[in-house]
């Protein structure tokens, strides 16, 4: 099996900027809005007492991504984050791993991104300000600055 790459946060968050990620995020939307792109439902992976795993598959454009993340709640006690995760990307059409991705930082992209798309569909004709309501780590980068 050839070498895969991984790519960590620092790498991910210096090669996506923001607002990279809201056009791509858009141009997600609309690839799946058109059947273009295909994204089934997640499946979570019960792991009592101690937590959960969940698979979020996608495909479109030649790949597919898998978003492997992990939910255990007591994790602060071991010293060990609460949700930790990967996500696998390979060809749909051969099948072969091309890269590992850290999740958080990826998720993190995604979530101010989502949140960017919705408030420009959204938004008065007009509107030059927002106000933004987030929490925890995913909702500190919805209120990022667009540029728009």
């Amino acid at each position: 099996m050839p070498e895969v790459p991984v790519f960590n946060a620092d790498t991910v968050l210096g090669a996506v900027s923001p607002a990279d990620a809201i056009e791509r995020t858009r141009a997600a939307f609309e690839h799946h809005a058109t059947g273009a792109w295909a994204m089934p439902p997640k499946v979570y992976v019960d792991a009592p007492p101690a937590g959960d795993f969940r698979a979020m598959p996608a495909r479109g454009d030649g790949l597919a991504t898998l978003k492997w993340v992990t939910s255990f709640p007591r994790n602060p006690e071991r010293g060990l984050p609460v949700v930790a995760g990967a996500l696998l990307v390979s060809s749909s059409e051969t099948g072969e791993l091309l890269a590992i991705l850290d999740c958080a930082s990826v998720t993190s992209l995604r979530t101010g991104a989502a949140a960017a798309v919705s408030a420009q569909a959204l938004a008065a004709e007009g509107a030059s300000t927002v106000g933004a309501i987030g929490c925890g780590v995913n909702g500190a980068w919805s209120p990022r600055p667009t540029g728009r």
